[in-house]
């Protein structure tokens, strides 16, 4: 709002001190111009410099913003020249432009460079926060509610993620509730395929974080992004230590509702690899319908994630059983094995509809490649009708480990594709420390 009205004022200078330019030249020859374009650029160029050292952008956006504004003294010019309302010939009229061009590109580059640096020395300042015993060094991801940060135990030097509230939530005690409970569902598990949770606490300024492992890693939606579908005895094989994961939630009341690509990690542990790791419990609801859905409702106001959320999650969110989470491990299974989730759809609502009246199928060209036990498997988790899907999450385990591709892919397969990932883009394999380094993906709402 006020970078639109300082421009206004700039267009008003603009227009309003022209007349003076036959007298500026008449008294300082082309001097005089230079003058009175010094005059005017210098209000776009304080415009131009106000914004990108005080308003916080990222750089490109910046350029962009900041590459309209200083269109706008030569549009200026432009129209004055073509209503005849320029007093001068275009030689001076030239002079003019060129003296504005310095003057908004001096400030342009100020603005970009001033931006861009600004924005490095508040997300270094950022980084380098201490919460209690741990040492902020790195942002691994932020989302809707929480940023996570790498971190590092001051005295173990054991590497760690913690996340915390984002800096606008920190008011809201809604959002508290909802941060809380879900390091206290998570810290209830134990089982290994699970994020472990270490520590918990709050900050001095108030902010409530929680400290879980640090997982190098991909996430199974990053992984299928940036290699493709898996083989489909690699994705059983993670699905079934996801099952693991599940058993154990299920059997303490805990439906997770939001199982999804994204909240799946597969990683290097202990030089174990192709570690299925199951995070982010913000949306944990017990299966007496206590939940925290109307608290992280998304479009339409449904808590969890269309593209993988099952029919009656849409329909009576606070209603849930252990067999809606299958829904949502079928459909993340069926993103595994075809790059896609079960239903693409123009928007979200189309997307809902199709969860609850059409029947999920694999393309033509998925059913000839991959093994009918697996796609039965994984339609079957898609049922619209909980009832005609697995009981549990043990019984969808055995089904998958009775699928008969499921040893084709071996620890030895898995060590060797992680070997080939570390050379070629710095993820940490089999035999390394996995503990220090590579890419991870971390959900942070």
């Amino acid at each position: 709002m006020l970078v639109g009205l300082f421009a206004l004022l700039c267009v008003w200078k603009q227009f309003s001190v022209r007349d003076s330019a036959p007298d500026l030249v008449r008294r300082f020859g082309d001097g005089g111009i230079m003058v009175l374009a010094g005059y005017h650029g210098a209000f776009w160029f304080a415009l131009l410099a106000i914004y990108g050292l005080f308003v916080p952008n990222s750089w490109r956006r910046c350029a962009v913003v900041v590459a309209l504004i200083a269109t706008c003294p030569f549009t200026v010019a432009l129209v004055d020249v073509g209503r005849g309302s320029w007093p001068l010939a275009m030689r001076p009229f030239l002079y003019y432009l060129y003296g504005l061009g310095f003057w908004t590109g001096f400030g342009a580059l100020l603005a970009v460079f001033g931006s861009h640096h600004l924005k490095v020395l508040r997300q270094q300042a950022s980084e380098s926060r201490e919460l209690g015993q741990y040492r902020l060094t790195k942002r691994l991801g932020a989302g809707g509610m929480g940023e996570v940060y790498l971190a590092q135990h001051r005295l173990l030097r054991r590497p760690c993620a913690v996340k915390l509230i984002r800096p606008e939530r920190l008011d809201d005690p809604r959002s508290r509730r909802q941060f809380e409970a879900e390091v206290q569902a998570m810290a209830t598990l134990m089982h290994p395929n699970t994020a472990e949770i270490y520590d918990y606490g709050h900050a001095e300024d108030g902010t409530f974080y929680y400290v879980m492992e640090y997982l190098p890693g991909l996430s199974l939606d990053d992984l299928v992004r940036r290699h493709g579908p898996l083989p489909p005895a690699r994705a059983v094989f993670l699905l079934r230590q996801i099952c693991e994961a599940l058993r154990e939630a299920h059997a303490v009341g805990l439906i997770h509702r939001d199982i999804k690509p994204g909240n799946i990690i597969a990683c290097v542990r202990g030089g174990v690899p192709d570690v299925a790791k199951l995070l982010d419990f913000g949306l944990v609801q017990t299966r007496g319908g206590s939940g925290l859905g109307e608290e992280t409702a998304g479009p339409c106001g449904i808590a969890g994630t269309p593209a993988y959320m099952s029919p009656e999650q849409a329909a009576a969110p606070d209603r849930l059983g252990a067999r809606s989470d299958l829904y949502s491990m079928g459909a993340v299974a069926f993103f595994l094995l075809t790059g896609q989730p079960p239903f693409v759809r123009g928007n979200v609502l189309q997307v809902l509809a199709a969860h609850r009246n059409e029947p999920a199928g694999f393309p033509s060209n998925f059913k000839e490649q991959l093994p009918a036990d697996l796609q039965a498997v994984v339609l079957r988790c898609l049922e619209k009708d909980p009832a005609g899907r697995f009981a549990d999450s043990g019984s969808l385990e055995q089904a998958l480990a009775a699928c008969g591709c499921t040893s084709a892919w071996t620890r030895e397969k898995a060590a060797r594709w992680w070997q080939e990932q570390a050379g070629a883009e710095g993820i940490a394999a089999a035999g390394a420390a996995a503990d220090g380094g590579g890419t991870t993906a971390f959900p942070g709402s």
